[in-house]
């Protein structure tokens, strides 16, 4: 049960055939003319792929404008590279068995890249709110769990992120600039002198590709943080930072946690920009558009990867556009892969290049991470020593000695003595079986499920060693996992309920 701060709230996924989420792409997106890719293949299996054509058309939508409107630009090579966009990790490192889509994870992120068809060099990118996990385990290893989130992010690939303010309640600011891996911009952020604490921008270049990433952190908001950080205007922000980005960059970008008024401003205010890629906002199933500027949006917690692959053939700020139809790129990317040089896929190439002559191109598919990716991987012995590490604390800390004024667990069996029916009542809850649920999944060992599904975990006088003995104390969502250790209440009119 994570605490989400400051996080958006955002919808659950749809997940459709191919495992891959199902975009609702703007109505108007659907009926642009197919690349005819559907028809080559047509010609090798005598399958018509056309629609029904008594089907009636779809309404183009208000508020979404046509792609059309997007004006074509001056016409340059032919290029391809891959963008995959993560953001509102907050803190997981492996997928939670609980909610409804138990996806996510590193070790699942990482056989993902290796096996994902993309175009171009892959350049992975994270929008932060990034390093701080919920208040249930935010006590116990924020700074450990931080460190272990940025060393699992430089293994499995990640280039550059943008730090929001929810990272900063498990790292200072000091912190997160001695973390050179990866790298972190900030375009926004800067000291009480008006001196920026990150670099606003960079060049990553990859297999002859080169990207331009301007990041844009939130404004902090928490009190005790909020005078040591100031935070600019993003729309001045990605002026300034634009302009310090060499002219022969292949893509700009704009990446980080501004709100979605902000991120509508800077694609509205600011010309140059192809993208925004922002952390999960009001509508991350689909694609806004801005003046033209398409708004990307990242999932919560790491379920999912959105892959944006990119067929360039215009300058670097021109805005992506959203186009062939997504089927039509699939069938290209599967040809490809077969290392097709068939007629259909020459023809289908030629196309392409044709479409996207003065246009830069784009497709956007929300992969998940799910069990299918599971099994051992580079990051594992960074995940596995952490873990380890988080046992091994609560162990130390719960058979330490406590402070005279702080109270002990008298757990569940002691607060039937006067609240029997409350007691009986929660019996038939979900959290009287939370341990029972961490038996079904063979993870009693785990110290990423054990401070959610039990009581005490890691605090003076709570669970640490876990024998039989303590866990039948212990195990559960008992009465002080919400009110609080309260041993020697009522005698000691100290004691409150939290």
């Amino acid at each position: 049960m994570n605490s989400e701060g400051s996080a958006k709230k955002a919808r659950a996924p749809k997940v459709g055939r191919l495992g891959c989420m199902s975009m609702k792409r703007p109505r108007s997106h659907r009926r642009l003319t197919s690349l005819g890719l559907l028809g080559s293949l047509a010609a090798c299996t005598g399958v018509d792929p056309s629609p029904s054509s008594h089907l009636p058309p779809l309404p183009d939508r208000a508020d979404v404008p046509a792609l059309d409107s997007v004006s074509a630009g001056e016409s340059r090579p032919q290029r391809e590279l891959t963008i995959a966009l993560t953001g509102d990790v907050r803190g997981e490192i492996e997928p939670c068995g609980c909610p409804t889509l138990p996806y996510g994870g590193f070790e699942r992120r990482e056989h993902l890249l290796a096996r994902m068809p993309h175009t171009g060099p892959i350049f992975q990118l994270d929008a932060g709110e990034l390093l701080t996990k919920g208040v249930s385990t935010w006590r116990l290893d924020r700074d450990g769990r931080a460190r272990v989130v940025l060393q699992a992010s430089a293994s499995v690939g990640v280039d550059v992120w943008v730090p929001g303010p929810s990272d900063l309640l498990s790292l200072s600011v000091k912190e997160l600039q001695a973390s050179t891996a990866p790298l972190a911009l900030s375009a926004t952020w800067t000291d009480q002198d008006g001196v920026l604490l990150f670099p606003p921008a960079t060049v990553l270049e990859r297999d002859g590709r080169r990207l331009g990433v301007i990041g844009l952190s939130a404004a902090v908001e928490a009190p005790d943080l909020a005078g040591l950080v100031q935070t600019r205007d993003p729309v001045e922000a990605t002026r300034d930072a634009l302009a310090s980005l060499p002219e022969d960059v292949d893509l700009v970008v704009v990446l980080g946690s501004v709100n979605d008024d902000q991120a509508d401003r800077v694609a509205t205010e600011v010309p140059g920009i192809a993208a925004l890629l922002t952390t999960s906002g009001r509508n991350y199933d689909d694609v806004r558009v801005v003046k033209g500027v398409p708004i990307f949006e990242s999932t919560d917690r790491g379920r999912f990867i959105q892959a944006l692959s990119t067929h360039l053939g215009s300058t670097s700020g021109q805005p992506l556009e959203l186009r062939p139809d997504a089927k039509d790129w699939r069938a290209l990317v599967t040809l490809r892969a077969q290392g097709a040089s068939t007629s259909s896929a020459k023809q289908a190439d030629a196309q392409l290049s044709a479409l996207s002559a003065g246009r830069n191109l784009a497709w956007l598919e929300s992969r998940p991470l799910a069990e299918d990716l599971d099994g051992p991987a580079r990051v594992t012995h960074i995940l596995g020593r952490f873990k380890q590490q988080v046992l091994d604390d609560a162990s130390q800390r719960a058979a330490a000695a406590r402070p005279p004024s702080t109270p002990g667990y008298a757990t569940a069996s002691a607060c039937t003595t006067c609240h029997l029916d409350e007691f009986a009542r929660w019996t038939f809850t979900d959290h009287a079986k939370a341990w029972q649920s961490l038996i079904v999944r063979k993870a009693t060992g785990n110290a990423e499920c054990l401070p959610c599904h039990t009581t005490g975990f890691g605090q003076p006088g709570g669970l640490g060693e876990l024998t039989t003995l303590a866990l039948r104390a212990f195990k559960d969502v008992q009465c002080e996992a919400c009110h609080g250790p309260m041993k020697h209440h009522p005698d000691d009119k100290t004691v409150k309920s939290q």
